[in-house]
Order: structure tokens, then sequence, then C-alpha cells
């Protein structure tokens, strides 16, 4: 893990509006000046302030086709007071805010990844057009681009770590693993090994390279995975409950 760090939201400077509390099952609570607005995924609302309105607009379908609801949720402050928006993921994960004026205005990012947003996000479908990585890279053939010059709010579980890959670095990760990465960063796949190991290595037939330059964010525990892990026991107490009826 030589040169990855945590990802640990920076919140000391009083110029972000928005703070991130809690270790797991993060809550993003988002000041909201008079007549600002922030956006956010269907269901993640969790307290606001009253003088805040809801309203929902409809994305095009491109939405639906990255792992997100076509519908995304408005929030506008119409008090002349600043508000707060408290939000929450939908599933058990960390919150990672991402200033995509850092990153050269875009994000490729996976599936289902994105959570909010404020100021100028604006989320659409970004194809991979190669075969092999689009099969077997783990963010599949329509992945989420996020870009514009605001904050973008991504969800992904366990423990967040990210680099920047120098020009011509390249790592190996696990297909499940990756939440997102620069534009300028290329994404391909390598063989896990030979049969013995792509059958019994517990990491399938192939693994996702990453080759800088460009910053890459990875999690630990990826939603796929903690549904692995959790469906056997489910089933399981489901079995035990039907042989005891």
């Amino acid at each position: 893990m030589q040169s990855f760090e945590v990802v640990v939201p920076d919140l000391s400077s009083s110029s972000h509006p928005y703070t991130i509390t809690g270790a797991d099952c993060q809550v993003l609570s988002i000041e909201l000046p008079s007549q600002s607005k922030a956006e956010c995924e269907p269901g993640s609302m969790l307290i606001m302030s009253s003088d805040i309105s809801t309203t929902v607009e409809c994305g095009s379908c491109s939405r639906v086709c990255t792992g997100e609801s076509l519908c995304k949720v408005i929030y506008t402050n119409q008090g002349q007071d600043t508000g707060f928006l408290a939000l929450t993921p939908n599933f058990p994960s960390k919150v990672i805010p991402a200033n995509l004026s850092n990153y050269g205005g875009k994000l490729i990012v996976k599936s289902g990844a994105y959570m909010a947003a404020i100021g100028d996000v604006k989320i659409a479908a970004d194809v991979d057009c190669n075969c092999c990585s689009c099969c077997c890279g783990g963010l599949g053939f329509i992945r989420q681009a996020a870009s514009g010059t605001g904050t973008v709010f991504l969800t992904a579980g366990g423990t967040v770590v990210q680099k920047v890959l120098a020009p011509g670095e390249q790592i190996l990760v696990d297909t499940n693993s990756v939440v997102g990465f620069q534009e300028s960063v290329e994404m391909g796949i390598k063989a896990a090994g030979g049969c013995c190991t792509c059958c019994c290595g517990g990491e399938g037939m192939f693994n996702t390279t990453l080759t800088g330059p460009g910053l890459v964010i990875l999690q630990s525990m990826s939603f796929e995975k903690y549904k692995e892990a959790i469906l056997p026991k489910v089933k399981l107490q489901k079995g035990d409950t039907a042989l005891d009826a």
C-alpha cells in the first residue's frame, strides 16, 4: 500500500459548505444559502430545514443505464437564512467528496456510485468501447461520468483509498474494488493467473489494470462483495425457518 492514502475528507477549511459525520453509514450535511440548490438520488434525505423545498426532475434515459434512478431530487432553500440538508447513502457505505475542478473537470465512476452533488455537476453515461475491459473489468459497458466544476459525492464501502498514478504507472485491482478514476487513467484487464488460479484463487479470471497518469479511488468492501458475504447466511436462516415450520 505504499503511496496509497486513506480517503479522509478535509473539512478543516471553512470554504467547504458540507460536513461528513460517522465512521460508516455516514451522514452528509450540506449548508444551503438562500436560493441555493443541491441534488441527490431518491431516498437519501435524512433531515432538512423547514424552508427547503423539494422538487423532482427527470433526467435522460442514460441515467438508468448508469445504475441510477431516472429521476433526481432537487432541494432548494427558499428561505432568507442559510439552511441545512442531511443526506445518507441508500446502502452501508462511506461518503466520498470530489471537487471536479481539481481533477480536470471529469471523473469516471462505478455504476451506482453517485449519491449527490452541489454546484455545476452533470451525470452522464460513459461508454467503454473495449470489449475485453467492458465485459471483464468490473465497470461494465456503460459507466458513470461526473463532469463539471462542482462537487460530487460518491459512495464506497469499507476502507477507501486513493492514489495519483504517475505517467505509465500501473496497478492491478480486484474488479469489484474500483470506485472511480480520472479520465486520463487507462483501464484494462489482465489474467489473474493460470487455470488453477482462475478457478480456485477467488479473484475470477481477470484483474483490472489501471495505468496512469491520474487519480484512482478504490474500496475494500464493494456492495457486490458485501451481498455475497451475507447472502449465504440469509439463505441458510430461511432454510432453517422452513425446516422448523
